[in-house]
């Protein structure tokens, strides 16, 4: 509840530093809770990544991953798509 407060306050251009030392809460502990709290952000290749483990059900390893990746990018490339979702 403290580090909701801290937040809270720190959007109405209040410190942390100081709202935390009022509360006497750390302030590791509030960042670290504001951390954990965001939402992890996908980017393209994580989800090219996934797409090729979960083809492979799921028995890929590293090598085989980053060979099929640059086959479907020389694909990709010869055929203009961005992405290329066919089997090898």
């Amino acid at each position: 509840m403290s580090y909701q407060l801290v937040h809270q306050l720190q959007k109405e251009a209040i410190p942390v530093k100081q709202t935390c030392r009022v509360l006497s809460v750390s302030r590791s502990g509030y960042h670290e809770a504001q951390r954990r709290s965001a939402k992890p952000v996908l980017c393209k290749a994580s989800v090219h990544l996934k797409a090729v483990f979960m083809a492979s059900h799921q028995s890929y390893g590293v090598a085989a991953w980053l060979l099929r990746c640059k086959i479907r990018e020389f694909r990709s490339a010869a055929q203009g798509a961005q992405f290329d979702a066919r089997p090898l």
